[in-house]
């Protein structure tokens, strides 16, 4: 095996310099969303703040909390909130969870509809996700997949094939065209290297989430009222944590 010379087990390892100070969780969700989103969970879960730097780049300060943790039908469950920079920061996060000992991975998000047929809150579950972009790549050639057993748990979400994009302002029309061509459904930033991470890692993972604009002739952009969606997502993740 090619050596790796980074691995997350060495970070954790320099950022908890005691083991017996690296917290202990059983599932993992991932916000792929800004505050208002990630609040929307933090609240439903009753979470509270870790109260320290548990990640990779994602800052944990009294003022400004990023990290929360709670209790469901007894497992433990970890937040990292508005996880928004994409397949990078994805991949890094389920790295370091997988490290941790996190068997169990959700994705909690929003995508951009691609098909006429998805409208705006439209819940939906990333059934496939091919590797279109930089970080996916890194892990094989994709498509990429969820657990099969955490999709049973989501039964009332539209199965919709994701691709992913890492830069966000170069979405033209032609590329649209192209990720209709290959199968695609809806677009965001994480789902590909959300899944390819977490099966590279043996972690079993689900990305949920809802169409929040549409990429269908005129951008209908996200500057609506999103709280009714986002509370059918809230819904459908606590369904995945309940049924875990």
């Amino acid at each position: 095996m090619d050596r790796r010379y980074i691995t997350p087990e060495r970070v954790i390892a320099g950022r908890f310099r005691n083991e017996a100070d690296i917290p202990q969780w059983d599932v993992g969700v991932l916000c792929f969303r800004g505050a208002k989103g990630s609040r929307a969970l933090v609240e439903a879960l009753r979470a509270a703040p870790v109260g320290r730097k548990v990640f990779w780049g994602v800052e944990e300060t009294a003022e400004l909390p990023a990290v929360y943790a709670a209790k469901m039908e007894g497992k433990s469950v970890v937040i990292a909130t508005g996880c928004i920079w994409g397949g990078p920061q994805a991949a890094i996060l389920v790295e370091e969870l997988s490290a941790m000992g996190v068997k169990h991975v959700v994705g909690y998000g929003a995508a951009g509809s691609l098909d006429a047929s998805l409208p705006q809150g439209t819940q939906v579950v990333v059934g496939s996700a091919p590797a279109m972009d930089g970080t996916s790549r890194q892990y094989g050639a994709g498509p990429f997949h969820p657990a099969p057993a955490m999709v049973e748990l989501v039964p009332s979400a539209r199965h919709v094939t994701a691709a992913t994009v890492d830069a966000v302002y170069r979405e033209t029309a032609s590329l649209v065209r192209q990720w209709v061509e290959m199968g695609a459904h809806v677009v965001n930033m994480e789902a590909a290297a959300f899944y390819a991470a977490a099966s590279a890692c043996g972690v079993g993972a689900v990305w949920i989430g809802h169409v929040s604009d549409l990429l269908v002739g005129e951008w209908k952009d996200w500057y609506v009222d999103r709280r009714g969606m986002s509370d059918g997502t809230v819904e459908n993740c606590l369904g995945v944590l309940r049924g875990l």
